[in-house]
């Protein structure tokens, strides 16, 4: 056995997967590169044709198979639009026709050309798109060249499939083969093999750096889905706390399924509403097979990143509209734009930042580009037809910046009015609760918002002065500093005091150390990423609400994040 090696990767889905690793490496396709004649062009059309009805009807028993995930289908839906796509059909037949190619060198060809025109647009929401259009091709080209050849085949049920990427249909593929778990060297959190991983309950984890020159094939492998490591040897003894950590974790995922149905609601009475955050309409179905009470949080900077020209109104609209009848009638709260001037510097004229967490970002970022914010909210107010979309405002650091926000609203009321457009403006706002300076605000903030909802990863940092990605001094970093807590209560305090609500929708709300201090402490609605809702409701439920008041009180009392700890430990 060779010595133990950790790597640290990107948790895709959650989970603890324990097995013998089989790096598998995609065939590349093997065909000959020669020009056709005029009296081939025929035969090359019709076998373009039939391919294509081959493989829609193989995509539609895909579906059939995988009919229990709404994500799952809507994916393979995507593949089967590209194949029915009347412009890659005129593509391919003007290039069989006109340029003599042979049907796999048009498909080559088309692809890569359109591959080019993703990557140009500099986009990662459209980069994730590439895989798709990549997967395509491949599924085509398999067929017209009887490649049969299984990339799993050597895969054993109980494997650990490493690779340097996975396309939704192998992702498909590696579940028929019965794989444990999915480890790869590149890939994002948002691909859409990670959001099939996450609806099969598959652990995945995926942007590990030098993955493959840590490991060999057949070696032991722990990966370790809530945190994102990725463990190559593991000791006995890791070995054994292991796989302890993976047998809890699935009887309580058994038991979980238990209390889907239930309302979330503690033991004397009080209704606590759980919410979703997301990033990707494409994780609506998991808000849905949780069964969500709503989206808590809608970031909408997918939108925004690594573009080379901003999105217009139309695209937003769409993509709120979405939102709003995927979570119908339940409501979804959209948080306009939330970034730092760093991420958008190629389209914007900003100059560098030093220190970015304390610069340009946020509502600040919204206000010195009045366009930018005015293109948002006017496509939010255009999907809030059936009235169930939210508004909330990131980095809101004084009241002035609520009044300046909403006299924006009504800007675009009056533009939509004069345009004759669709819109609802009967839509609720809110305000996130990030900076002290907004929780000692926080009753006048109440009054001119409809909601609070307290973001406790910025509102740690700027509280204790610590930045949370600079790992030099993440033990200044404390979730239970007492100080903490207690600007959480007085936010709590002084939105009730107005009748308001109060939601935490940051790292805490999923922390089951401190989610009964939460509740304690009067919050009224939690908002985590949707596969982390059913474990926090059994808390919920679990708990009375008297004893946890009592237990937020003394936790108030203390004077260290060590004492405060120890208490809930307890």
């Amino acid at each position: 056995m060779g010595k133990m090696v950790k790597l640290q990767g990107i948790a895709a889905s959650e989970g603890v997967a324990i097995g013998s690793c089989r790096i598998v490496s995609e065939n590349k396709i093997i065909f000959k590169n020669k020009k056709i004649s005029n009296s081939e062009v025929k035969d090359e059309l019709i076998r373009f044709e039939k391919s294509i009805r081959f493989l829609v009807e193989e995509i539609d028993s895909l579906m059939e198979k995988y009919s229990f995930s709404k994500e799952n289908k809507d994916i393979l839906l995507s593949h089967k639009m590209i194949l029915e796509d009347p412009e890659f059909h005129k593509n391919i037949t003007n290039l069989i026709q006109k340029e003599l190619l042979s049907l796999e060198q048009a498909l080559t060809t088309h692809f890569t050309q359109l591959k080019k025109i993703f990557q140009n647009m500099k986009s990662d929401y459209l980069a994730e798109r590439i895989s798709d259009y990549e997967d395509v091709s491949n599924r085509f080209l398999k067929h017209i060249t009887n490649d049969s050849a299984d990339v799993f085949e050597h895969v054993q049920k109980g494997d650990i499939i490493v690779m340097t990427d996975i396309s939704p249909s192998l992702l498909l593929n590696a579940v028929e083969h019965f794989a444990a778990g999915i480890c790869t060297e590149t890939g994002s959190r948002n691909a859409h093999s990670a959001i099939i991983a996450r609806s099969l309950n598959l652990p995945m984890i995926v942007g590990v750096h030098s993955l493959l020159n840590n490991l060999k094939d057949n070696d032991k492998v722990i990966l370790n889905g809530e945190s994102g490591e990725v463990i190559i040897s593991p000791t006995e003894e890791i070995l054994r706390k292991f796989k302890k950590i993976r047998y809890n974790y699935l009887r309580r995922q058994r038991n979980l399924v238990k209390i889907l149905d239930l309302e979330s609601r503690t033991k004397d009475g009080k209704k606590v509403a759980l919410m979703s955050n997301i990033e990707l309409p494409e994780e609506i179905p998991l808000v849905h097979k949780n069964h969500s009470e709503g989206v808590g949080l809608f970031r909408t900077e997918f939108l925004f990143i690594d573009r080379n020209q901003l999105p217009n109104e139309e695209e937003q609209l769409a993509v709120y509209k979405q939102i709003a009848e995927d979570c119908s009638p339940h409501p979804a709260i959209i948080r306009t734009i939330d970034i730092g001037g760093d991420k958008l510097s190629s389209i914007l004229n900003i100059s560098h930042e030093s220190n970015p967490n304390l610069g340009m970002r946020g509502i600040r970022i919204s206000f010195l580009f009045p366009e930018i914010f005015k293109t948002q909210i006017r496509a939010i107010l255009r999907a809030n037809i059936s009235g169930n979309l939210k508004i909330m405002f990131p980095m809101v650091s004084c009241v002035g910046e609520i009044i300046r926000a909403k006299k924006i609203i009504s800007e675009c009321v009056d533009e939509l009015i004069k345009e004759k457009l669709d819109f609802n403006d009967n839509i609720k706002i809110g305000a996130m609760i990030e900076i002290p300076s907004a929780v000692v605000m926080s009753a006048e903030l109440a009054e001119e918002c409809d909601f609070l909802s307290i973001g406790t990863n910025d509102l740690i940092q700027y509280t204790l002065a610590a930045d949370r990605d600079n790992e030099n001094i993440s033990e200044f970093y404390q979730s239970a500093h007492p100080a903490v807590l207690r600007l959480i209560k007085q936010t709590v305090e002084n939105a009730h005091k107005k009748g308001k609500k109060v939601a935490v929708c940051g790292e805490m709300a999923a922390d089951e150390n401190f989610v009964k201090l939460l509740l304690g402490l009067g919050v009224d609605e939690l908002s985590m990423s949707p596969t982390g809702l059913l474990r926090i409701k059994k808390i919920v439920i679990n708990s009375h609400l008297k004893k946890l008041e009592k237990l937020a009180e003394k936790a108030l009392k203390m004077k260290t994040s060590a004492e405060v700890l120890n208490l809930l430990k307890r």
